[in-house]
């Protein structure tokens, strides 16, 4: 075997010279698309909340917070506000359920959409919301009144949630909310949260099971006057 010239040496590690420098490139480029994604990422949570028409008896309610009111919504609305005008309903006595959405997280959250399926207490009957949601602000909070006049009467639950949306970084992110009656009565929730991958599939990155519970806020101006 002969000896290698030096320019045939040359010749054969230039390839490798050229290929070097682009895989390192990519391989940051991806680094630094995936701590980006890690920086950005923005979580959801959601629970059931009773309060009074229109939030009016809601603790620190910040100024401008927004009040989701779905088509499904606007009879009752109506109805209400047709009561209160002919003095035959105190708004302070209507108590009614919303859902509280809030994010979690340093991105604006875009391209949102939310399913809720509520299902009677006795299990016979079940409906479901399907709403956009606007643009949030990171850490912002929303309101869905869940009440309906057809089913005002009805004594429900919400069965499940699904929220999808988009976080600055362009991460897609599926959230799901399921509550499931055991065999005591006892409602488990099970939170779960998935992140799509290559635009073409979800891959889950938390899940977490515990006892649901609603809220209620409670008017302490009021306790104050009857004191």
């Amino acid at each position: 075997m002969t000896d290698l010239t030096t320019v045939e040496l040359l010749w054969k590690l230039l390839p490798a010279a050229l290929v070097v420098p682009f895989i390192t490139f990519a391989l940051g480029r991806l680094g630094n698309g995936a701590d980006r994604k890690l920086e950005y990422r923005t979580f959801v949570d959601v629970g059931e909340v009773t309060a009074n028409y229109k939030l009016k008896n809601m603790p620190n309610l910040k100024s401008g917070t927004k009040l989701i009111t779905p088509k499904e919504y606007s009879s009752l609305e109506k109805e209400i506000e047709k009561r209160i005008k002919t003095n035959r309903l105190n708004p302070t006595t209507v108590q009614l359920i919303y859902l509280k959405v809030k994010t979690f997280g340093k991105s604006i959250v875009t391209s949102g959409t939310i399913g809720i399926k509520m299902r009677s207490a006795d299990k016979t009957d079940s409906w479901s919301l399907d709403i956009s949601l606007p643009i949030l602000e990171p850490n912002e909070e929303i309101y869905i009144p869940l009440d309906r006049l057809d089913k005002y009467e009805v004594e429900y639950y919400v069965e499940e949630v699904r929220v999808k949306y988009r976080t600055q970084s362009g991460e897609r992110i599926f959230y799901r909310n399921l509550s499931q009656k055991n065999a005591y009565d006892k409602t488990v929730t099970i939170n779960s949260y998935k992140v799509k991958k290559f635009n073409l599939f979800y891959f889950a990155i938390d899940k977490n099971k515990g006892r649901n519970a609603g809220w209620i806020f409670l008017d302490n101006d009021k306790d104050k006057k009857s004191s």
